[in-house]
């Protein structure tokens, strides 16, 4: 555990050398201003030009800053972004349709939940930032699989499979895929037959940039504080605050679909 550790920390070292505005150092240059080894330093930043964290060129084989991180800096900016933008619309739809409403991402094959605004009712749907979601977590799910390439989909269906989590979920894959076709059509999914957690009625809808997916917001409470006039209000107003926060993202169109 201390090598992998100590390792970890020597690869962002070496990355953090190039803040001074030199755009390429050799191998002797970081193992003098690391006080490590040069065997130690190559390997550390062939695995880092494996991933894409470095690049090395080849006229002098010198080491530079590799376009990975732009990737990686481009999805945190991204995560922050919708944050920092959906917070308000978040906190407004839980105050005024008296739900939960949580902030969703889709990575590593599985939904990471980054922002929430929690209902004030005394027994109310709760969940921590940072708590992960099956990638077929009820209506979350759908909105993400509906989005994705058929491939992709086609890659979770069979490597990760369906989880069943109450007597109503959806674990036959024909009739998954149908069913996100219908969220692809309409636009939003809808959990009212308890497929995720019992006794617990959901809502989801896409949250869309300039590039398209970003993020998707899901609106829950307790089944048995619904009516049909209730549950309409707020699967129109979790389409609106979605469309809301994706226009404010760069989004180009003014109607949430794939």
């Amino acid at each position: 555990m201390t090598t992998t550790v100590t390792s970890v920390e020597r690869a962002f070292h070496i990355l953090s050398l190039f803040e001074n505005g030199q755009p390429e150092k050799g191998v002797s240059e970081i193992s003098r201003a690391l006080g490590v080894n040069k065997s130690t330093v190559h390997g550390i930043a062939q695995t880092l030009c494996k991933i894409n964290m470095l690049e090395q060129n080849p006229a002098n084989l010198k080491y530079r800053l590799g376009a990975g991180l732009v990737a990686l800096g481009n999805l945190a900016r991204q995560r922050l972004d919708v944050r920092r933008l959906a917070r308000p619309f978040l906190t407004n739809l839980a105050e005024n349709y008296r739900v939960s409403v949580f902030l969703g991402v889709f990575e590593n094959d599985g939904i990471t939940i980054v922002e929430k605004a929690e209902s004030q009712e005394d027994l109310r749907i709760s969940a921590p930032i940072g708590q992960r979601v099956s990638f077929c977590g009820g209506s979350f799910g759908k909105v993400f699989l509906a989005y994705m390439s058929g491939s992709e989909v086609e890659r979770l269906l069979s490597t990760r499979g369906l989880k069943r989590f109450t007597e109503t979920t959806i674990t036959d894959p024909a009739q998954y895929r149908a069913n996100l076709a219908v969220v692809r059509e309409q636009g939003y999914a809808l959990d009212d037959t308890e497929e995720y957690l019992e006794g617990v009625w959901a809502v989801s809808a896409p949250i869309i940039d300039g590039d398209g997916l970003s993020a998707v917001l899901t609106a829950v409470t307790l089944s048995a504080r619904l009516n049909k006039e209730k549950s309409d209000g707020i699967v129109e107003a979790a389409i609106s605050t979605a469309r809301e926060i994706s226009l404010r993202l760069g989004s180009k169109n003014d109607r949430s679909v794939p």
